[in-house]
Parts: structure tokens; sequence; C-alpha cells
């Protein structure tokens, strides 16, 4: 009889029982599998539950907005991630976050690499099912904002690439231009040119940025 241990991690206990239901529902309508939950509020809890060289995950669920850990060396689900990785290399990875900022999210699915990723407003649980479903098969799953985020992104990857998206998300925050050097390693000639290009290739006029910026939301680049 198959039995998994699960880690469900996020700060909202409502979302910890709606996983804690799917994994009820899935064993209802399979009583082979049985499940083991644990689960954490916070980076510190989680953290210790991940390094328990006792407890062998076979999936963790992370939300990537959580409380940091009290020593200071967890501040997000993306640092526990980066831990489950190294010390449970078994787990399988299933994020579930609020983020719907298209750099953030691409961005975490290229430093994370998780076997499922969710945007909570896509999730409902035939959803959470499906996504562990799927995991526990040995699948990936992507919700569907998710999925259209990266076929945007492949689509546009020959005009729009990762340092681009960094100068938008930057742009989008307030950063002056002449102060974006401080930010990634571009030269502000070279990020001059890059915002002209982007300009171009979003048929805008060479004005302000804050057009750049709405356009760029308007195609679900940010």
């Amino acid at each position: 009889m198959p039995k998994y241990n699960v880690l469900l991690v996020d700060d909202h206990p409502m979302i910890i029982a709606g996983f804690e239901q799917a994994l009820e529902i899935i064993n209802e309508h399979d009583d082979e599998l049985k499940f083991s939950k644990d689960s954490a509020l916070n980076c510190t809890d989680a953290a210790e539950k991940i390094l328990n060289e006792d407890k062998k995950y076979d999936l963790i669920c992370l939300d990537l907005s959580l409380p940091a850990s009290k020593d200071g060396k967890y501040s997000s689900g993306e640092d526990l991630a980066k831990l489950a990785k190294k010390k449970q290399p078994h787990a399988k990875l299933l994020i579930c976050t609020m983020l719907e900022n298209n750099y953030k999210v691409l961005n975490v699915l290229r430093r994370i690499d998780p076997n499922g990723f969710l945007v909570k407003s896509d999730t409902n649980p035939d959803i959470l099912i499906a996504a562990i479903e799927s995991l526990l098969k040995g699948h990936t799953y992507h919700s569907t904002t998710v999925q259209k985020m990266m076929k945007k992104t492949i689509d546009f990857a020959h005009n729009i690439d990762e340092e681009d998206l960094r100068i938008l998300y930057l742009i989008s925050k307030g950063i002056l231009t002449k102060n974006i050097p401080d930010h990634m390693d571009l030269s502000l000639s070279a990020i001059e040119k890059r915002k002209k290009q982007m300009k171009f290739f979003f048929d805008i006029p060479n004005t302000n940025d804050k057009i750049l910026v709405e356009k760029a939301k308007e195609k679900g680049f940010l």
C-alpha cells in the first residue's frame, strides 16, 4: 500500500485545509493510497521539517510569501524551495502562490524549476487534486495562468528576453532609468538601447516610460 509523506506550507490555514481536503478526496477515490501530512505556517517551522533527516517527503506544497525564519536564513518560500531541492531531493515540489506578475513567476520557474506551479486565483479543489495526482505520477502540472505566461515567453523569446523583463519590472516599480545600472549588470547606454528596441517591438512612440510599462502590462509581460 503506497504511503506518501506530504508537507504543506502556507501562512493561511484555510489553504492548508484545502490541500488536506484534496488529499482526503484522493484517498477516498483510491483507498490503496495513504498520506502522512505535516504542515507549517512560516519559514521557521517549514525549514525545521525539511531539515529533519528522519523524515523524507514525497511531496512538498509551498507558498512563496511566508513569514521569515527567526534566524533570518529563510525569508520566503523560494528560499525553502531551494532548501528542499538540496535536502529533500526525492520530493516533488508544488508551488502555490498569489503571484500573478509575469516577471516574478517566470523567474521562480527558472530558478527553482518546480514540478508544479499553481496561481491561487486559478485554484479550486479539482485543480488541487489534478496537480497532486500528476506530480505523484511523475508528471508536471501548471495552472492556466502559468501556462499562458510560459507560452507568451516562448512566443516572444526572440524579442523580449530576461534582461528586458528585468528592465520593465524595475521601471514599473518606479526605478528611474539612470538608476537601473545599480540593479543589474548593464550600462546605461545598453539599457536605453533595449528600451528603444522594446518600444519599437510594442509599436509605441519613443516617449516616456509610462506608456512602455502600460503596453507591457497590456501584453502580459508585467
